[in-house]
């Protein structure tokens, strides 16, 4: 199947038009049938050209798509188009190889969600489709890199309704540094994983700021009915701008840091960045200095770290010592015999 933007659009539209029995549509007919349908469906005003409309149609009658029975018909020096076979639409007809393929695809990748309780329905919808498709089982071929015994997995499927009904919670949390358990309430906005744990983001009532909680570390939680939801003020997309990872520290701000690459490791920042802001300051062919728009935070400092002695902070200042004063706690760690 073409994979063009909004090409399923696009054929249902024209196969509404070409099942209609009580109105022929010719091509002026069809750009503009098109196009109102593929407004509706993503609000961006926009017209097809009659060149998409026709390539539509020989897609729709190929063995690679739908073998859809067009047939054009004159009327006067004017052309209209339906189905030759007026009992046909797109509805009734099974899916074609290129679609089983993509569906099967799908229904591997589902299977991610296998042993998760809130996701037992995946697994009973695979079941189905396989069957009502006549779908042959896949061989393993997509794995995801995910803890399936991480504490508190069972919360997802809750937490997302409860974030998808805009409900507010109150919460039992205890964080790895505290010696007790606090309780909240929250105006929960989304769910993100990093690192194989998930995360809450919210609003807490008595917070200025977003607060991102581990699911690990919820004890507990219920919907309170009686407080009003307060939408989030930000999207994540800028939230999250300026990080690495998901901790955000309230004193911190984006820093401009300088990080000095040797050649063995660049090959991997190169083709993995390490945020979206990097960029390129100096290359040389024993290394390469790279620039990141980020907040320091913990996981920046933990992913640094992890490159050992293949990478160097060179500025600012502050972060350069804050990596030293953990490198000697570090060496610390192997000076005397344990």
């Amino acid at each position: 199947m073409a994979t063009n933007k909004h090409a399923i659009i696009r054929y249902e539209a024209l196969d509404r038009c070409f099942s209609n029995k009580g109105r022929k549509f010719f091509i002026d007919d069809l750009i503009v049938y098109v196009s109102t349908a593929i407004e509706e469906y993503s609000g961006t005003k926009g017209s097809i050209s009659r060149r998409q409309i026709f390539k539509d149609m020989d897609f729709m009658r190929s063995e690679a798509g739908f073998r859809a029975p067009i047939d054009s018909y004159k009327e006067g020096k004017k052309t209209y188009y339906r189905y030759s076979d007026r009992s046909y639409s797109l509805a009734m007809q099974q899916i074609n190889p290129v679609e089983a393929d993509l569906l099967k695809t799908t229904l591997d990748m589902l299977g991610r969600f296998k042993g998760l309780p809130q996701f037992d329905f995946v697994q009973e919808l695979a079941l189905k489709l396989k069957k009502s498709f006549q779908l042959e089982e896949l061989d393993e071929c997509i794995f995801f890199d995910q803890n399936e015994y991480l504490k508190n997995l069972h919360f997802l499927g809750d937490l997302l309704k409860v974030i998808q009904d805009k409900g507010v919670l109150r919460i039992r949390y205890q964080s790895f540094n505290q010696d007790r358990e606090e309780s909240f309430l929250l105006h929960p906005y989304f769910l993100k994983q990093y690192n194989k744990r998930w995360f809450l983001f919210g609003q807490r009532e008595d917070f200025e700021n977003w607060s991102s909680l581990a699911l690990d570390r919820i004890i507990d939680f219920s919907v309170e009915q009686d407080e009003v939801y307060k939408p989030a003020s930000t999207h994540p997309d800028d939230y999250f701008e300026d990080l690495i990872g998901v901790s955000k520290p309230i004193e911190l701000t984006a820093q401009l840091v300088r990080i000095k690459i040797n050649k063995s490791l660049w090959p991997y920042i190169d083709s993995k960045p390490l945020h979206p802001s990097q960029k390129i300051l100096e290359k040389k062919e024993d290394y390469t200095i790279i620039q990141l728009d980020v907040i320091p935070n913990y996981e920046f400092y933990a992913q640094i770290l992890s490159f050992g002695q293949a990478v160097q902070v060179i500025e600012p200042e502050s972060v350069r010592f804050t990596m030293k004063k953990k490198l000697i706690a570090m060496l610390g760690n192997y000076s005397t015999e344990n």
